[in-house]
């Protein structure tokens, strides 16, 4: 046997002598137990870790920032699977009531009208104006539908209202509970007169199953209890809904003007303001109109057979004055009643235009916002997307700052241009601009505002987002062309800017084709000059 083999055979003796020992079958079930306790701590991680996951991802869900406000996420059992509610807006659709009434006392209606533009609720002193299919709100990819209608109310508004929801292929119509908020800023005119007029947005939440069917409501009614005869039938509008849904292209640019109420003769200057809005870029001009000179007329006929302009009467709603001269004189007395009644063709432009138009633009027509280093408005907002470019997605409204073109200032007469031009010969504005976010105007996204006022977006959809972003004036200005300073600011304007002057070409470049465009018009609506 060689050394190599008797070495191979005193190790295996060795080691069955090992194995064979008395002591082996502790030594066996200590490692077992060892093994046994290392698999229980990895099982008993692996559930922490997935708990904590769990926790995480619920919690992610019920804290989402959301459109109405975070209410805190709650479990409703729906189908017998718990649903995750995690904002107000998931909470009232999946809670919401749908009221049951017997059919012979919901279909009966008697429409009162009043002042030709506004339906009663009732007998009570609440008034409604417009109606409108709102689908654009997304929350975690689920849609929520609402009809939105535009109102006013004697004093604010304390008792619940109900919406009778009516559809073409069902004869009994769908009730539920209205939402109420006021149009306004609360920290304006905290006391009012108990007899105020107050704007309202009434919202009523379009149950799932009508909506995810593809059902689409032709009237809505209002009324102060669920059951019973109604007073108020309004069509819903939703022009350009289908097109919006199907990732239709949207116009850029609507302009909104509040009510006109002018007795003079303002017909050249309203031209030469409109062809200069669009040469911006404008698509379409909604006007919406008190009383006008019978020559304003003839420029808004012109204009409307083209598709460039868009009259919608308006009367104001309740005891209010309606008579021509005394409505006049009402609104320049009643200030914060004037300014509520504007709420209402600003938001009734916003919503007609949901889907039509990427923004709406609210100007009076002394008004017009003017591109600094661009020609138009497209270039000059890719100019502020460039130098903000998160600002789109997180304000709802885009603002120039406003500057005075006063008459009292030494306007420039310009051989080349027309004596009957206005804008193009006043070149003299005060030096400084308005307090930043004061007296701006702006570009109001369509599908970020919930409501609107006269300078910028009052209520985001979404309250994640910011109202409001002022945009440099080395990008946009504001050009505001009045004859003196506005009385309620008179102090601020003799020292800030009566004070201190510069001339301004701004317009110059527009000066040729605005010119042309202007002659033009003139001459197609037989005006004299």
């Amino acid at each position: 046997m060689s050394r190599i083999q008797r070495r191979l055979d005193v190790t295996m003796s060795q080691h069955t002598d090992t194995i064979s020992d008395d002591r082996h079958p502790s030594y066996f079930s200590t490692k077992l137990r060892i093994l046994l306790a290392g698999m229980v701590l990895i099982v008993a991680l692996t559930a922490v870790t997935i708990l904590f996951y769990t926790v995480l991802l619920i919690s992610s869900i019920s804290v989402a920032p959301t459109p109405e406000g975070f209410k805190g996420s709650r479990f409703k059992q729906i189908d017998e699977y718990p649903t995750v509610i995690g904002s107000s807006i998931e909470s009232q659709f999946l809670t919401s009531e749908i009221h049951n009434c017997s059919l012979s006392n919901t279909t009966v209606v008697n429409i009162q009208w009043n002042n030709f533009a506004w339906q009663k609720v009732d007998n009570n002193r609440v008034y409604l104006y417009s109606s409108f299919y709102d689908a654009r709100y997304i929350y975690f990819q689920n849609q929520y539908h609402y009809i939105r209608i535009i109102g006013m109310a004697v004093g604010k508004i304390q008792e619940s209202y109900f919406c009778r929801i009516w559809y073409t292929q069902q004869q009994e119509p769908v009730i539920v509970k209205a939402d109420t908020s006021e149009i306004w800023g609360q920290h304006w005119n905290q006391n009012p007169d108990p007899e105020t007029y107050h704007t309202y947005l009434f919202s009523c939440p379009v149950p799932l199953k009508m909506h995810r069917k593809n059902l689409f409501p032709d009237f809505v009614s209002v009324s102060s209890q669920p059951c019973g005869s109604v007073s108020t039938k309004l069509p819903v509008h939703r022009e350009g809904l289908l097109e919006w849904q199907n990732g239709g292209a949207s116009k850029r640019y609507a302009v909104c003007v509040k009510g006109m109420d002018f007795e003079e003769d303002i017909s050249i200057k309203l031209i030469e303001w409109l062809e200069l809005l669009y040469i911006l870029g404008v698509d379409q001009v909604f006007i919406y109109k008190y009383t006008i000179h019978q020559n304003v007329g003839k420029v808004l006929d012109y204009y409307a057979r083209y598709g460039k302009v868009r009259v919608v009467s308006l009367s104001l709603p309740g005891d209010q004055p309606n008579e021509p001269k005394l409505r006049s004189l009402y609104l320049k007395k009643a200030l914060w009643q004037k300014r509520r009644n504007e709420l209402v063709p600003y938001n009734d432009c916003l919503y007609r235009n949901i889907y039509l138009y990427d923004y709406v633009i609210p100007l009076d027509i002394d008004e017009i916002i003017i591109p600094i280093n661009s020609y138009t408005w497209f270039e000059m907002l890719l100019e502020f997307q460039r130098k903000s470019p998160k600002a789109l997605k997180k304000y709802a409204s885009f603002s120039a700052q406003n500057v005075y073109f006063l008459d009292v200032f030494n306007s420039t007469l310009d051989p080349e241009v027309p004596k009957y031009f206005y804008m193009l010969h006043h070149t003299v504005r005060s030096a400084n601009f308005s307090i930043i976010g004061h007296s701006v105007k702006s570009f109001v996204s369509t599908k970020y505002s919930r409501t609107v006022f006269n300078h910028y977006t009052l209520e985001p959809l979404y309250s994640s987002m910011k109202t409001n972003k002022v945009m440099n004036t080395s990008i946009v200005q504001m050009n505001h062309y009045k004859k003196r300073c506005p009385r309620e600011i008179y102090s601020q304007c003799k020292s800030k800017f009566l004070l201190y002057t510069m001339k301004d070409n701004v317009l110059s470049k527009y000066k040729k084709e605005l010119i042309f465009r202007v002659k033009l018009v003139i001459k197609g609506t037989g005006l004299h000059v």
